[in-house]
């Protein structure tokens, strides 16, 4: 290398096609106080037709008593180090940015940072002493082994075990409610508000299996016992009443452009439901109808996502589910495709098809 001083240089860069960028969130919205200063509003108007589709609505707004919307225009945010830039169409910029709480683990595959324990329930044992304990009686085995009393020693000898866990437990009570676990599943299910109920379906109706309820349309009820669901309203409240999952919620929708160097005219890009035109559309829609009367509370779109398919619950037999899964499109899809999020719900359960139903509606 002294021959060769040239080969000294630490400023060499490797060329652009074999970088390995990371991705990055966008660039955080700036407070409302500066947003004027910072995030400067576009300098155009609404076009002719959209000025003349917005003009019948406040003059309905107007002589229904109701006071029309306020003006609204196009606000363009600065661009991240890869030309992605957001565009809203609101009155003001929102208050609420889910990209401050983006990470890099939120946009990788990458191993998570530890986090704190959740506190664990163990019902019916009032501890974890006494659940170890009854763990060890019923998945031992009739007849004990030295592996057996090998464990049985791991658990009073921790230095965590306290005979006064055990010594206070109910043990006869707790047997009990393991044998009959009926109440505590309903009541679990009554406080997580999910509801069982009989439902009636329209089928196609056979005229030789007995008259069709709609004559005309040959169509029958069929009627489905212990359907379980939840309220779609009562699951909505609980996820944007979370801490955990409102700061990763998107109320405003907006465009995502992307700006190249050689044009000044920006590409379009599709990924989220959130900046969709669909969603967008749809938010405008709501936004120009007529508020709730006495209400002045901002009006948001949620969108509800929704998949199903058939969960074997066992690895041998054929014990399945079949549950209703509810996502949310108002969060992004790298937090919908990670598990260890747990922004999936469940929803409803639907019940197999039986024989008599096959039966009734084939043959």
């Amino acid at each position: 290398m002294d021959r060769r001083p040239w080969l000294k240089r630490t400023n060499r860069q490797l060329p652009r096609r074999f970088r390995d960028e990371l991705p990055v969130p966008l660039p955080s919205l700036p407070p409302t106080a500066l947003a004027q200063s910072m995030v400067q509003p576009e300098a155009h108007l609404l076009s002719s037709t959209t000025a003349q589709q917005v003009a019948p609505m406040a003059s309905d707004a107007s002589s229904h008593g109701t006071p029309p919307s306020h003006l609204r225009q196009f606000y363009t945010t600065p661009q991240n180090i890869f030309g992605l830039s957001r565009r809203y169409y609101a009155e003001e910029l929102p208050s609420h940015d889910p990209e401050d709480y983006t990470t890099l683990n939120d946009l990788c595959n990458i191993s998570l940072p530890a986090q704190l324990p959740v506190p664990q329930s163990f019902y019916p044992y009032p501890n974890r002493n006494a659940f170890l304990l009854g763990e060890w009686f019923w998945n031992g085995g009739n007849q004990k082994s030295q592996r057996s009393f090998k464990d049985l020693l791991d658990i009073v000898g921790d230095s965590e075990f306290h005979p006064m866990d055990v010594r206070e437990a109910k043990w006869n009570e707790i047997n009990n409610k393991l044998a009959n676990g009926d109440e505590k599943e309903r009541l679990i299910d009554q406080e997580a508000g999910w509801t069982r109920k009989s439902i009636k379906l329209m089928v196609p109706f056979q005229r030789r299996r007995g008259e069709p309820s709609d004559p005309q349309s040959g169509l029958g009820n069929f009627e489905v016992h212990d359907f379980y669901h939840r309220n779609l309203t009562t699951a909505i409240r609980e996820k944007i009443s979370n801490p955990c999952h409102h700061q990763h919620f998107h109320y405003e929708p907006y465009e995502l452009n992307w700006y190249t160097g050689c044009s000044q005219r920006p590409v379009r890009v599709f990924g989220e439901l959130y900046t969709s035109p669909a969603f967008i559309e749809s938010h405008r829609q709501l936004q120009d109808s007529p508020p709730e009367p006495n209400c002045d509370l901002p009006r948001v779109v949620v969108a509800l996502m929704f998949w199903s398919d058939a969960t074997h619950l066992t690895s041998f037999g054929d014990a399945k589910l079949h549950p209703l899964y509810m996502f949310y499109g108002n969060e992004s899809k790298y937090r919908r495709c990670k598990p260890s999020c747990g922004v999936c719900e469940h929803v409803a359960y639907f019940q197999p098809v039986s024989i008599f139903f096959s039966f009734l509606v084939v043959c």
